[in-house]
């Protein structure tokens, strides 16, 4: 009697799995109501028309996502059909400041699209350059530590790789076996009546890393030269940007004269014209 309770038992739990297995093969698949969330990518960039940038939002499996510009002309990518969330953009370049708008609609495997979500992009004027148009006669002012006109002369850097522009320091030797004039904070120097000397670092010179897609300017920390009298040593430091649209150069200059690079000791706001 038991063993006939007990294979009544097993055989009802079979035949309710089976029911419950075929139940959800049945069921069609459920709604999903699609919505657009951590919507991200670079919202302040140069119109260059040349750099690519990411964007992106959440990923749902199975979800279709339609990335638009609005308000201005981009290109839009996707670099993997695995992720359709995530896209490249290419903003169309500008001469002029403007603004636009990225929309983004998902839809879902059952069909359902959602609301649209924007990132609203600010769109700097950008009128691109080649390494080569940097070269030449620049003329401006410096403000901070040392207020002066400046007029200097900027030329490709052939010691380095990359992009690099040196900025060139003067011969206008001192008595004390110094040769070159700095092209930066030079006032400071002046008052101090030193000069760099040759064959030491960048010999007074100053090295501009220069960005050519997003319109930036790095001065990296590099040994600008020992000067005399005195045999001190220097370091520059600094950053700015570049606008081909107007020619002109701005540049947060810093001077070091130790390794600890935490605070400059002289600094000064350059503004520049090309001639």
């Amino acid at each position: 009697m038991r063993k006939i309770i007990w294979l009544g038992l097993v055989l009802g739990l079979l035949f309710g799995s089976v029911a419950c297995k075929k139940k959800k093969k049945d069921d069609g698949p459920k709604d999903i109501i699609p919505v657009v969330i951590d919507f991200r990518g670079p919202q302040d960039v140069a119109a260059s028309g040349l750099e690519p940038l990411e964007y992106k939002v959440a990923f749902r499996a199975g979800s279709k996502y339609q990335f638009t510009p609005v308000g201005w002309p981009a290109d839009v990518e996707v670099p993997d059909p695995d992720y359709p969330n995530v896209v490249m953009v290419t903003w169309h370049q500008s001469s002029v400041d403007t603004a636009a708008w990225l929309v983004c609609v998902e839809t879902s495997t059952t069909g359902h699209v959602s609301e649209p979500d924007s990132l609203h992009i600010t769109l700097h004027k950008f009128c691109p350059w080649q390494l080569s148009d940097f070269v030449g006669t620049w003329s401006g002012s410096e403000t901070g530590d040392s207020d002066t006109s400046l007029v200097l002369n900027i030329e490709i850097d052939t010691l380095h790789t990359g992009n690099v522009l040196r900025v060139k320091a003067v011969s206008q030797p001192n008595d004390s076996g110094g040769v070159y004039e700095p092209p930066f904070l030079k006032q400071v120097f002046n008052a101090w009546g030193e000069r760099f000397v040759k064959d030491e670092g960048n010999e007074g010179d100053v090295l501009l890393y220069i960005n050519l897609l997003r319109g930036k300017v790095l001065i990296e920390n590099d040994y600008q030269g020992e000067t005399m009298p005195g045999k001190n040593h220097y370091w520059t430091g600094g950053e700015g940007t570049w606008c081909g649209c107007n020619d002109s150069l701005v540049i947060n200059y810093e001077l070091y004269w130790s390794t600890d690079f935490s605070k400059p000791n002289e600094s000064c706001t350059i503004r520049l014209k090309k001639n």
